[in-house]
């Protein structure tokens, strides 16, 4: 008598899945309850399986699989899209065991049946243009760049530098929204902008300009009808000699001025339009958040916000938040959750996937913006577990680029 194979888990038929009771409970608009019961001949049979495949799995793993089993049949049933996905309700999760029934329940939010549908969007879009004066004013930062600097004393002008410990306060707010120790500041042009740890603050470009040198520096500013200061202090000051034109070529290793300007003028001109394609991009979310009725979850919101008020408190130092700031925050999650579900819906629609490339471009995008490696844009967001910070805003790139056949432009100088 010949011997039989043995059969291994990939050979047997698939679980009966559809013995698995699944309630299903419509909640508060876009959100559903699943109760959830897993028969013990179920349960046996996983658990038979994984052990004849010579895996050995404690009780939690065991619920872990046994859950996302579940929630796999529970959304075939709902015959839905999610964009946040199912999240357990923990304390309805009872013990794994083996010759037992096994409960629990889940919620999950649903995007729309329908997909999206919008038939224009009016965009404005700027007409930018290098001239010859912007293409000068980089040569020059790059003279800058390359120059040589000494210590200097008396009145700040543009292309000057601050060594300094610096702070940016709120009024209100115990601890400052920004602070960076040993830092180098640049005295601005009348054409550039200035910021400080990535918060932008115009009044003070124009006061560090003409601006006594002394070892601490105080800017009075306004953010959001709040009075703020700039504090620098411990500071020493350099004036810079500007590098010749030559000079700079040297360090480039580029064999000529001309060519040296038209390398210029083409990096600028990507620039302005990098910077046209965000301001496009926040017009399409602007006229979105506008035009489309999206329903989004209010637990969802709860928990963004319940989650952003501990962030800031944590910023802050503050024990409890004012009732303006509360709803701030609450604002914020609102718009932050309508976002990311809009994105969500979109992506269904037109079957957008995001790839590796797709973020590795977008922290390519960021890396130009300043003047960085991508390599250290991709470390920046992984270190601060934000990875789908990155990924977000490589999606919505890919949703302008795909919605741009129903955008009427309007072209401004």
């Amino acid at each position: 008598m010949s011997e039989q194979p043995q059969s291994t888990p990939s050979d047997l038929p698939p679980i009966d899945t559809s013995k698995i009771q699944v309630k299903i409970i419509e909640l508060e608009p876009p959100d559903y309850q699943f109760d959830i019961a897993v028969p013990v001949e179920i349960t046996t049979e996983i658990t038979s399986r994984i052990q004849s495949g010579g895996l050995q799995y404690d009780e939690k793993q065991m619920g872990t699989l046994i859950v996302q089993v579940c929630l796999d049949e529970a959304m075939q049933r709902l015959d839905k899209d999610s964009a946040w996905g199912a999240r357990l309700l923990h304390k309805s999760v009872g013990k794994y065991i083996t010759d037992e029934p096994f409960t629990f329940s889940a919620v999950v939010d649903s995007l729309p049946d329908d997909d999206f549908s919008l038939d224009t969007i009016p965009i404005n879009r700027r007409q930018l243009q290098v001239k010859d004066s912007h293409v000068n004013s980089e040569l020059f930062e790059q003279q800058l760049q390359f120059g040589n600097k000494s210590d200097f004393a008396g009145i700040l002008e543009y292309g000057d530098e601050i060594e300094c410990d610096a702070q940016c306060r709120i009024e209100g707010i115990e601890q400052p929204i920004a602070s960076l120790q040993q830092c180098t500041l640049r005295i601005p042009s009348e054409t550039q902008s200035f910021s400080f740890a990535g918060v932008p603050l115009p009044e003070i470009a124009g006061a560090l300009r003409g601006c006594q040198t002394k070892d601490e520096l105080v800017f009075p500013f306004n953010m959001n009808e709040k009075q703020g200061t700039l504090t620098l202090s411990n500071c020493s000051f350099s004036r810079i000699t500007p590098a010749t034109v030559e000079h700079v070529l040297e360090e480039y290793g580029t064999p000529n001025e001309a060519l040296l300007r038209t390398q210029i003028r083409m990096s600028l001109q990507h620039n302005f339009d990098r910077e046209n394609t965000n301001f496009m991009i926040h017009q399409l979310y602007s006229h979105l958040f506008q035009t489309v009725d999206l329903p989004i979850s209010s637990r969802i919101v709860a928990k963004n916000y319940k989650d952003l008020c501990k962030k800031e408190m944590e910023s802050t130092g503050v024990e409890e938040l004012t009732n303006e700031k509360q709803d701030s925050i609450k604002a914020s999650a609102e718009q932050m959750v309508k976002r990311l579900t809009l994105n969500a819906w979109l992506q269904r629609t037109f079957r957008l996937s995001l790839s590796e490339e797709d973020i590795d471009r977008q922290a390519a995008i960021i890396a130009e913006e300043r003047r960085v490696r991508p390599s250290e844009i991709k470390e920046e967001f992984l270190a601060a577990d934000k990875i789908q910070v990155l990924g977000n805003m490589a999606t919505e790139r890919k949703i302008f680029e795909r919605l741009k056949d129903k955008m009427v432009f309007t072209d401004m100088v």
